[in-house]
């Protein structure tokens, strides 16, 4: 968990799009803060020299080139500000899920020996934590099966070694058929763990 993760645009389509639509949220609040304010302005009177002389005008029609200028400004700088906070934010939760993608394929693929990890700071610590669960509880049910699997082999081979000599014993036959008796409840009982139809 203490990888540092260099590359900021993990999901290029999610992150692009995200900051399109916030900064498109903070330019269009920029516009009507702008639009406001000229109208609001629209009513009073604004005197002012300008070359020597004495000059009214609506105050709308005063402050607009430097409404339209500053509006302009503050909304690119803001913008950019906030493109930043979003990358850094976006990131977060875009690691997380191209992690959580990998690791699915990698189950799917029947690879259960590694463990997700994410960075501390990133976002979903809680699912992260439910997907290892889920992968050690496969582990737990598959190496249960598995071990079944190696008891029959064995009871196999030993049945097979039996019937090469003439006489097979019936407490032999007895005890080995206890025996795959009680594998195979075994077996039922490791494969129970999986549900596999609704």
């Amino acid at each position: 968990m203490g990888y540092k993760r260099k590359q900021y645009f993990i999901n290029k389509t999610f992150q692009s799009e995200f900051i399109v639509k916030f900064c498109g949220l903070v330019i269009m609040g920029s516009v009507v803060f702008g639009i406001i304010l000229y109208l609001f302005s629209k009513h009073a009177l604004t005197t002012s020299f300008e070359n020597s002389r004495l000059v009214i005008k609506s105050t709308a029609d005063y402050i607009f080139p430097g409404l339209l200028f500053g509006g302009v400004i503050t909304a690119i700088i803001t913008a950019l500000a906030a493109g930043a906070v979003v990358i850094l934010m976006t990131h977060r939760i875009a690691g997380p899920m191209y992690r959580f993608e990998r690791y699915i394929n990698e189950i799917g693929s029947g690879r259960l020996y590694s463990d997700l990890k994410i960075r501390k700071k990133d976002q979903f610590q809680n699912m992260a934590g439910s997907l290892n669960k889920m992968t050690h509880d496969l582990k737990l049910g598959l190496l249960e099966v598995n071990d079944v699997s190696d008891e029959l082999d064995k009871l196999i081979e030993e049945l097979s070694a039996s019937s090469s000599r003439e006489i097979l014993l019936r407490e032999d036959i007895k005890r080995i058929v206890g025996e795959l008796k009680k594998d195979k409840q075994n077996l039922s009982r490791a494969l129970e763990h999986f549900k596999i139809k609704i």
